[in-house]
């Protein structure tokens, strides 16, 4: 038995991701930005509903937690839409879903309106106004 030598290259894969991102002006930022939604669901496969949500991580997500008009709201996303991180890079804090295939990326208005209140959160804590 003899193996190929030539590796079948798989190259990119069709996977996306649609990010949010909270400038910081250069103020530093540490792991209490750091948030993660634990989402309960009710039902199996396709009729799987979310029906409560919990944010796991630093400061900002306790204060995640107290607002329940966005619990609401991720409440009624899909539920792939329902996970969401929410991570300091360099120059920002990244918003961001599950990784996607390229026929079902979409960010819809109920999707972009969470990611928007939980961005005001973000420049509330950071001390600067929300725009």
């Amino acid at each position: 038995m003899s193996q190929d030598l030539d590796t079948v290259p798989w190259g990119a894969q069709d996977r996306f991701q649609t990010h949010y991102i909270v400038k910081t002006n250069g103020k530093a930022v540490s792991h209490e930005f750091l948030a993660q939604t634990y989402v309960k669901t009710e039902g199996n496969l396709g009729t799987k509903k979310v029906v409560g949500v919990r944010w796991f991580g630093g400061q900002l997500a306790q204060i995640l937690n107290s607002d329940e008009e966005l619990k609401g709201m991720i409440t009624k996303l899909s539920y792939k839409d329902a996970h969401i991180w929410v991570e300091p890079t360099l120059t920002g804090i990244r918003i961001h879903g599950k990784w996607k295939a390229s026929y079902e990326l979409q960010i819809t208005n109920e999707l972009f309106a969470v990611y928007d209140k939980i961005a005001a959160h973000v420049r509330l804590k950071l001390g600067s106004p929300p725009i």
